[in-house]
């Protein structure tokens, strides 16, 4: 009778290993993985500043899409055409906009916090569109105000999978939009 329980603990152990380990709800990237995706961290902040070249092929009603997220300030977004003059106010909108644009297909469609709380959110957007979660972990910027962490819901495309690090698959990661939690 031992033997059998001792075979079947050891059965159970064995099966248990070979299932899949899950995967966290969201990818949490590091500074120097952030860059290639046009994401900045500095001890200043976090910041992004994208040009869509298919932003018309999106439906899109602006071509850029910058942002920027600092001790004093949750989240500032920026939508803005090539038309527009864009001008700082502070010194974190001079620090976005001296930082080079970068031309990348995919961009945030969502920005929000760990708990389903988003600040970027557009609701004209399929309730079943499958996003790209991206964690920002604001202690990497050594802000002592900023011990959060931010989500940047991305729209997937083949050249973001490009620019994640070979071991990350994006489908390993997609998830329905969340619903903001007001």
């Amino acid at each position: 009778m031992k033997t059998k329980l001792f075979l079947a603990f050891i059965a159970i152990v064995v099966i248990s290993s070979w299932t899949n380990p899950t995967k966290p709800e969201f990818l949490y990237l590091n500074s120097n993985q952030l860059k290639p995706l046009g994401i900045v961290l500095n001890e200043h902040g976090v910041f992004y500043k994208n040009y869509n070249p298919n932003w018309k092929n999106d439906n899109l009603p602006n071509s850029y899409l910058s942002f920027y997220c600092c001790s004093d300030n949750y989240l500032t977004t920026m939508h803005y055409t090539e038309k527009d003059v864009i001008q700082a106010k502070n010194k974190h909108e001079e620090l976005l906009l001296n930082l080079v644009t970068t031309k990348n297909d995919f961009y945030p469609i969502l920005i929000g916090n760990t708990k389903g709380k988003q600040s970027l959110d557009d609701e004209t957007l399929p309730k079943d569109m499958k996003l790209f979660p991206v964690a920002i972990c604001m202690s990497e910027t050594k802000l002592r105000s900023r011990k959060d962490t931010i989500v940047v819901w991305f729209k997937p495309t083949e050249s973001l999978q490009k620019a994640l690090p070979e071991n990350v698959k994006i489908e390993d990661y997609l998830k329905v939009r969340p619903i903001d939690k007001k």
